[in-house]
Formats: structure tokens, C-alpha cells, sequence
């Protein structure tokens, strides 16, 4: 399997894919870079979905845009996997490497 295919696969199923890649002895370090990435937005999409749920207030269309900002992210990422650019996305990469430094670095 090519690191293009890795690499997408991680975005596609972002928590399932994203352990199981970064995880691996045989992934490269852009597809473990790509793995966490696919893992933080998963979770930030999970926590902010999580709390819009305990928000006594409804906020028309907020659920909504927290999807689409979670769509546009997966697909960001997926652009990036298939130029073969830099594998770093501007916010979340740096967040990545916070959280999962130790095994993108393996």
C-alpha cells in the first residue's frame, strides 16, 4: 500500500484509521503526521459535538457548521495527502505534534 493510500484512508476513517496508522511499524513519518491529524479532528469534532449537546440554549444551524468544519477539514487533509505536499495542516498539525509527538517521531 502506497503512503498516498495511507495517508487518505487515515482522513476517511479518521479514528479507526488514524490508530491503526500511526500505530504501525511500517508507516512513514508523513503518514503518521497525516494519522494524528486525522485523529485530532476527529476528537476536536467529538468534544465540540459533545458540548453542543449540554448547551442549554439552542443555537440554530450550530450542529451544522460544526459538521461542515469537520468535512472541510478531513477534505483539506485529503488534498494535501494526494499533492503530496507538506503534510503539516496550519492549526491542527501543530496540535498533532503536541499530542502525539512520541509516536509520529517512531
Amino acid at each position: 500500500m502506497t503512503d498516498k493510500t495511507k495517508g487518505v484512508l487515515a482522513y476517511i476513517f479518521s479514528l479507526v484509521g488514524g490508530l491503526i496508522f500511526l500505530f504501525s511499524k511500517d508507516s512513514s513519518k508523513n503518514v503518521k503526521t497525516h494519522a494524528a491529524q486525522s485523529l485530532v479532528i476527529f476528537l476536536g469534532y467529538l468534544i465540540l459535538t459533545v458540548a453542543y449537546n449540554f448547551i442549554p440554549v439552542y443555537i440554530p444551524f450550530l450542529s451544522t457548521i460544526i459538521y461542515v468544519v469537520y468535512i472541510v477539514a478531513i477534505v483539506f487533509g485529503i488534498v494535501k495527502v494526494c499533492k503530496e505536499e507538506d503534510p503539516e495542516l496550519p492549526v491542527i498539525g501543530d496540535l498533532a505534534k503536541k499530542i502525539f509527538g512520541k509516536q509520529i517521531e517512531k
